[in-house]
This record gives structure tokens, C-alpha cells and sequence, in this order.
């Protein structure tokens, strides 16, 4: 069924863009331009502000009296006039004992839409004053508390996921596992501005808008986003007419991709949907390499060799609907659903010896895994507007439900010191759970003087996350390794802000207050843990969160920010839990029932320069941790050749870098360059097993992303990135180097091809290197390798037309200009 949908919509969309481009009656200045323009607003007395119902509307040529179009204000006030070509208009309004009112009217492609607010009719009023927007999306864009970074033009991300596009975004990293950093702390993730359970990995970068990256949040996003929020908003377009694209795409190691979706705006609905398909495989290589020490001299070490094959198959799907109850009223409704397998075969062969290098025994296992993961999204919001500027309120419920499986197979054969088979173990995890979060949240936006505005809000979320893991090692229930625990996770907030302006200095000052109890328990093994903030008043204070910003705008294009803020990062259940979980033979990982969150300061300057062919960010930043969460690895007391990982809290850690983005653009805009640097320093203690853990240390990361304008639609783009070594608390990592490299060529207005090459020379590596008193562990692994992929891509769609009525002849098609959406 889904394969003649989708054979219906090609050819639908293929009968749409044959026809011909509509040339419409238009404002002055703009020819052969789609008539998607609309402005409304709403007629009030002047005096009594009651709404004058209906009064006259019409709208006329910029430049002649000619009437182009009109309409009459409703009961209530409103009016609304669409399907208006671009171009310079004359909006009139008239009703009997009133004085007439002209305002002029401005509708472009980045100005399409027109809220002209409540337009007040008396003897004596004065037109409004006209206003124009011109804008162009920039790579970087800085607010007061956030930048907002466009992925549009990054080559190298598309047809891959939403990790593909944070490796190449400043400032942000990505280690083996997948996992992110901002600044060399964990952010937390957004999905269009509210919380999800959905990974990077499991989000198409094709879907992607934009990525607004808050380095230091204010009282206004969550008090645990303390390494910082990205926030993913995922494509939506609002432009009358329909729309869509469709890209496929096929990779070395059986790399493969496919993503449709498709926007219809029809009066007052906007539908939109979208299916993602994401394959790949990728074979790697590591190794573990410790030498066991007593007194600094070495009595034993442990080798282990690693490949791996690992696969994923990934499916989403996302439908909704805006509609507009009246001019300012939106409500939105949406449903995704997203489903995956993941699988993963890691054959190992490893070495233990003793003092003198004498060889104990050896071994090789085999881990085969399998992870299935279904996620449910379903949200409902509504916006209200108001004729000020800026004045609204938002309030929005969403639900998200996740099921996973995850089976796994260790298979490991034992051998003596000659080689002789001894025996063959064998253990079986069979593991399912599921979660559920439900989240609310409310915000209002009150502009008080042009200048000035308060903010506040309050929001609740609400997560269960239900668990079972069985183990068999060779036939024989487990009982240890053996676990069913449930989670319940309950925060509960409300934020007030405060913005101004006094001596030409912008500020926001906020506070955020955020209730907190988290509760875990072991089914059947008698054990529960939990903590909560605020606990009565004795810890009240740590639930205040405060936040200051103050930025000041200097002549050519400058602006000097400077911002302070505290945060809370609360421990996740897979730091608390006090289960074994199995890395290898030789390293397990536990978690820690009495760990406690941890309390961060933040403060960053920032400045700001534009310049006529680009610009430079460049930010100093400082973080002071209270009892820092910390990774401790120890070796297990029965067995010191085990290594066991797990997380204590530390003493306190400080942290703090300097960061710079520089963009330019050279070759009459042919050649643009993006640079990004930043250099910091770490110190971190902690005392564990009556031993004191202290390190400190410089390390520094760059990123470069340079792409050129040629001839004949070519697009050329290079990405390359290094990150130094840097401090952990028993060691340092490695270095992580690679580049990118990627070629586009627009076909045609509405097809274009991307040829990828993903980590030229195979270097993109990740390791630790761990250092105690009583071993030393080198550790490299990879997450993919490199890869070829090519794209192709096909825009489609027509803005001033309908799907649902009779077809008029010569139309606007995307040929004329629509392209840019995507």
C-alpha cells in the first residue's frame, strides 16, 4: 500500500510542476512572482478600542489608485487578505464617520506574511510607518542567550543523521560511543524546543532546520542543561501552495538512505509529512592493551584485539496539521513514529599474562547483539498572538512512549597457557523495557516598553522507565547479573525574566525555582534509592536558579555580552544503578546508589564583530563544579586483572577556555571559510578507596570548514577537525582527527547530486589512556570508518495553487523560486 502512495505522489507532483509560471496582477516592482503574500490585522476604535465591524479594506497598486483586492473586517475585527504577489501595495481602511487610513504595504519572499497589528481609526490618526525585512540566514546568528547555527549548506551531512551534522558545528564534539559535547560537557538535547527520547543517531539530518546551540542557558530553558542546550528544530515549511523533496542516497558498506516529505498550505491548514529510511554498516577495529603494576614495576599484563561489524536500520514517520482558529490563534497538532534495528558482532581475542611476561591463559569471545527500539511522539500546541509586538503565550502537551529489546549473546572459548581448548563459556541476556514521559509547558511573553519585556512560564515532566534484564551463563539463571528495576523521574519548574535596557546596556535578569525527585528500585532485590530537591527548607536554597545576561552594542557592528548562571546536573539511572554491566571479559561498569548531583556556576564574555564579508565570535568562558560527577575505574579486589568503571563525586572542578568562530567570504562570495578554535584548561579531584585523584591539564580542538562557488553549478566542501588530547581523572584521551571532503552539482533548478567522501584517510580514532598506581590501560576503538556516498536529491512544488480545487492554468511552479525552502 505505501509503495502506490507513494507512486501516487510522484505522479501527482510531476503533472504539477509541467505547468506553466502564473504572471499575477502584482505590486510595483515584481513581476512573474507567486501570489503567496498575505497581510491581516484587525479594525478598532481609536478611543473605546471596541472592534469597528465592517469596516472596508482594500488594497491597492503602490504607486496608481487601482484596486487590487479588498475585504470587509468581521464582527470580532479581524481581516485577512491572501494569495498576494509581491510587491509594494497601498493598504486603505474606511468606514463611515471615520477618517480614511492609508499604510503601506511591503510583501518579499523573506516577508511574506504581515501582521499589521490593530489598526486604530479616528480623525486624527497617523499612518503607520513602513517597514521592510530583508533578511538572509547566516551561518551563525547570536542572540542574547543562544546562536543559531543552519546546517543547509554542510555537503558532508546529508543523507546522514543528526550526529553527521553536530561534528561539524563549533565548539561541539563527538566521541566513539556517539556521544556529544559542548565545550567538554555533556549538553542537553532539544526537539523543537521540548524534551525527547530520541538519540542523535535516530534523526535524519535531511529534517534538520536549524540548531540552536545555548552555551550558557538562562533561568528560562531547564536548570540541568549544564553543559549547555542544542536544541533541533525539524523542518516545517508555512508557504502557501505545496511543496516537497525527496532525496535518495547509496553508500559504500551497504550505505543506503531515502527521505519524502511533503507541505500543503490550503487557508487556514497547514499539512505536512514526512517519511526517513537510514541504513549502514560499518566494520571497525580496537584494542585494550594493560600492564598490572606494583610499585611502578610491571607483574602482569592483559592484551585484547577487537572487530566489529556493526548495522542499523532506521524508520521514522511524522504527520500534523497547523490551523489557524482566527488571524493570531494557531493551534498544531503532530504524531511521530520512529522505529529501529541496531546490531552488533564483536569478535575478540585476548592474553593474560604474569610477572615476567609469562603467559597465564587466553581466550576469544564472541558478542552478538541485537537492539530493537520503537518511539512514539505525539504532541498538541497552541499559540496566541496579540496586535503587540512580540506579546504572546504558548502552552503545549507532549508524550513520548519508548520501547526497546535488547538481546545479546557472549560466547567465550578458554584456553591454556599452550593453546589447549579447556572449555567454551556461554552467556545469554534477553532484556526488554519501555518508558513513558509526559511533559507540560507554559510561556508567556509580555513586551512592556519597546525595550523591555518580562517572560515566565512553568513546565512539569513527568518520566517512568520500566526495565528487565534476565541472564543465563551457560544455562544456569544469574541471579546477580539478573535485574528488573523501575525509575520514576518527577521535575517540576517555574521561571521569571526580566529584560531592559538602562545607559544603552541590554540585561536579563531571571530566576528559576525546580522541584526534583527521582526514585529507583531493584524488583526483588529489596533495593531502593532516591533524592529530591528541595527536601523540606533545609536544602531550599539549592533550587533557586539564577541567571544574569547584559550585552551592550557598539558602533560597526559590535556587540560585548557578558553572562552568569548556576545550574544542576542530576545523576541518570545508569550512573546509579548498582548492577554489573558487561564491556568485555575484562572491564565491567557499575553504578553508584549514593552518587548526589552535582552544582555548576557558569560565566562567559562574549563579543561579536560583523563585517562586510563576515565575521567573528569570539567567547571566554568559566565553570566551577560542586562535587563534580567523575568516571572512577578501579581493579576488582577478587580479581585484579577485571577493571571495574564507575562514577563517584569528586571534590569540585574548575574549567575554563576561550573560544573563537571566524567566518569570511572571499572570491566575490565564491569562497567561504569557517573557522573555529578553542583552548582550554581542566582541574579535577577526587578522593576514592582512600586514595586522592587530582589532574589538571591544557587541551585545544579546532574545526575548518572551507567551501568554493565553481562554474556550472559546482559546489566544493572541505571539512576538517582535531581535537587534542585532554584531562580524564585517571588519564587523558587521544587525539581525533579527520577530514571530509564533499562535491555538489545542481543538475537543475529542482534536482541537485552530493558525492561525499567521510574521513578521507581513515584516521577518525578514539582512546583513553588510563594511569594508576597500580596498572596502566591503553584503549582505541572506532565508530564508523570511512565511507562514499552519493545524493540525490529532487525539490518539487508550486506555492500559489491548490490540491484540493479546480486547477487554474499557468501557475507559479518551484522553477520560479521556491527552491530555497530546502
Amino acid at each position: 500500500m505505501i509503495y502506490r502512495f507513494f507512486v501516487f505522489l510522484i505522479l501527482i507532483t510531476l503533472y504539477q510542476t509541467t505547468a506553466y509560471a502564473q504572471r499575477g496582477p502584482g505590486g510595483e516592482g515584481f513581476s512573474r512572482m507567486p501570489a503567496i503574500g498575505r497581510v491581516y490585522g484587525k479594525v478598532v476604535e481609536a478611543g473605546s478600542k471596541q472592534p469597528v465591524e465592517y469596516a472596508t479594506i482594500t488594497l491597492m497598486s503602490g504607486t496608481k489608485d487601482s484596486v487590487i483586492t479588498g475585504a470587509l473586517a468581521k464582527a470580532n475585527g479581524d481581516f485577512s487578505i491572501d494569495k498576494l504577489p509581491m510587491g509594494r501595495y497601498k493598504l486603505r481602511v474606511q468606514f463611515i464617520g471615520y477618517k480614511t487610513l492609508y499604510q503601506p504595504i511591503i510583501i518579499t519572499p523573506n516577508n511574506v506574511e504581515q501582521d499589521i497589528g490593530n489598526i486604530k481609526i479616528e480623525a486624527d490618526t497617523k499612518a503607520l510607518n513602513e517597514v521592510t525585512i530583508n533578511a538572509e540566514k547566516q551561518t551563525v546568528n547570536m542572540g542574547i542567550d543562544k546562536r543559531v547555527y543552519s546546517p543547509d549548506k554542510d555537503l558532508s551531512a546529508r543523507g546522514g543523521t543528526a550526529l553527521d551534522v553536530m561534528k561539524n558545528i563549533p565548539g561541539v564534539t563527538v566521541d566513539g560511543d556517539g556521544n556529544v559535547a559542548l565545550r567538554n560537557s555533556s549538553p542537553t538535547i532539544f526537539i523543537d524546543g521540548r524534551p525527547s527520547t530520541l538519540t542523535l543517531e535516530q534523526i535524519p539530518s535531511d529534517q534538520i532546520d536549524r540548531i540552536e546551540v545555548v552555551t550558557n542557558p538562562s533561568a528560562k530553558y531547564d536548570a540541568n542543561a549544564t553543559g549547555g542546550i542544542l536544541n533541533i528544530f525539524l523542518k516545517k515549511n508555512t508557504k502557501p501552495g505545496y511543496n516537497g523533496m525527496i532525496t535518495a542516497g547509496y553508500g559504500t558498506n551497504n550505505r543506503y538512505n531515502l527521505m519524502a516529505s511533503l507541505n500543503i498550505k490550503e487557508g487556514k491548514t497547514n499539512f505536512f509529512i514526512s517519511y526517513n529510511l537510514n541504513s549502514a554498516q560499518n566494520p571497525t577495529k580496537g584494542y585494550t592493551n594493560r600492564t598490572n603494576l606494583t610499585n611502578e614495576i610491571p607483574t602482569g599484563s592483559f592484551k585484547q584485539d577487537n572487530s566489529s561489524v556493526s548495522g542499523r536500520m532506521m524508520q521514522n514517520g511524522r504527520i500534523g496539521f497547523d490551523y489557524s482558529i482566527t488571524n493570531r490563534s494557531t493551534i498544531t497538532l503532530s504524531q511521530a513514529v520512529m522505529g529501529g534495528d541496531m546490531t552488533n558482532v564483536d569478535d575478540q581475542t585476548y592474553i593474560q599474562t604474569g610477572a615476567g611476561n609469562t603467559v597465564l591463559f587466553k581466550g576469544d569471545r564472541v558478542n552478538n547483539q541485537t537492539t530493537k527500539w520503537r518511539n512514539y511522539t505525539s504532541q498538541i500546541q497552541f499559540r496566541q498572538a496579540y496586535p503587540k509586538k512580540g506579546k504572546e503565550w504558548t502552552t503545549d502537551l507532549t508524550y513520548n512512549r519508548s520501547e526497546r529489546e535488547n538481546d545479546a549473546t557472549f560466547t567465550t572459548n578458554n584456553y591454556d597457557r599452550t593453546s589447549t581448548y579447556l572449555s567454551t563459556d556461554k552467556q545469554l541476556n534477553a532484556g526488554d523495557g519501555n518508558s513513558n514521559m509526559l511533559t507540560y509547558q507554559f510561556d508567556f511573553t509580555l513586551p512592556l516598553t519597546d525595550t523591555s519585556k518580562i517572560e515566565f512560564g512553568v513546565k512539569a515532566n513527568y518520566k517512568e522507565d520500566k526495565t528487565i534484564l534476565n541472564v543465563k551463563n551457560n544455562g544456569l539463571f544469574d541471579s546477580i547479573l539478573s535485574n528488573n528495576y523501575n525509575i520514576t523521574d518527577r521535575v517540576n519548574a517555574a521561571y521569571i525574566t526580566y529584560s531592559s535596557m538602562v545607559w544603552g546596556i541590554g540585561y536579563q535578569g531571571g530566576v528559576r525555582f525546580e522541584q526534583t525527585r527521582f526514585t529507583g528500585e531493584l524488583i526483588g532485590k529489596n533495593l531502593t534509592f532516591e533524592y529530591y530537591y528541595p527536601d523540606g527548607t533545609k536544602n531550599l536554597a539549592k533550587a533557586f536558579f539564577p541567571s544574569l545576561y547584559l550585552s551592550k552594542k557598539l558602533g560597526g557592528n559590535q556587540e560585548f555580552q557578558l553572562n552568569f548562571s548556576r545550574k544542576i546536573n542530576r545523576p541518570d539511572f545508569m550512573q546509579m544503578m548498582p548492577f554489573i554491566m558487561f564491556s568485555d571479559k575484562q572491564n565491567y561498569r557499575i553504578g553508584n546508589p549514593n552518587l548526589s548531583p552535582e552544582f555548576i556556576n557558569i560565566a562567559e564574555i562574549n563579543y561579536n564583530k560583523i563585517y562586510t564579508n563576515g565575521s567573528i565570535l569570539s567567547s571566554v568562558y568559566l565553570r566551577q563544579t560542586e562535587r563534580a560527577i567523575t568516571n572512577y575505574v578501579y581493579q576488582l579486589p577478587s580479581d585484579s586483572s577485571i577493571l571495574v568503571s564507575t562514577f563517584i563525586n569528586g571534590n569540585n572542578s574548575l574549567a575554563y577556555g576561550w573560544e573563537n568562530n571566524v567566518k569570511r567570504t572571499f572570491a566575490n562570495k565564491k569562497l567561504d571559510i569557517t573557522l573555529n578554535g578553542t583552548i582550554f584548561y581542566t582541574t579535577i579531584s577526587a578522593s576514592a578507596n582512600n586514595m586522592q585523584l587530582q589532574n589538571s591539564g591544557i587541551s585545544w580542538n579546532a574545526k575548518a570548514i572551507a567551501s568554493y562557488k565553481f562554474p556550472k553549478q559546482y559546489t566544493f566542501q572541505a571539512n576538517g577537525s582535531y581535537e587534542a588530547p585532554r584531562i580524564i581523572p585517571q588519564g587523558t584521551t587521544k587525539d581525533v582527527y579527520s577530514i571530509d571532503l564533499s562535491l555538489n552539482k545542481e543538475v537543475i533548478k529542482t534536482v541537485s547530486m552530493t558525492l561525499t567522501l567521510n574521513d578521507v584517510f581513515n584516521t577518525r580514532r578514539f582512546g583513553t589512556f588510563y594511569e594508576s598506581e597500580t596498572f596502566t590501560q591503553d584503549l582505541s576503538r572506532r565508530r564508523e570508518t570511512r565511507f562514499l556516498r552519493l545524493n540525490i536529491t529532487w525539490r518539487f512544488g508550486e506555492m500559489d495553487t491548490s490540491l484540493f480545487r479546480k486547477r487554474k492554468p499557468n501557475r507559479e511552479s518551484l522553477g520560479g523560486g521556491m527552491e530555497g525552502d530546502f
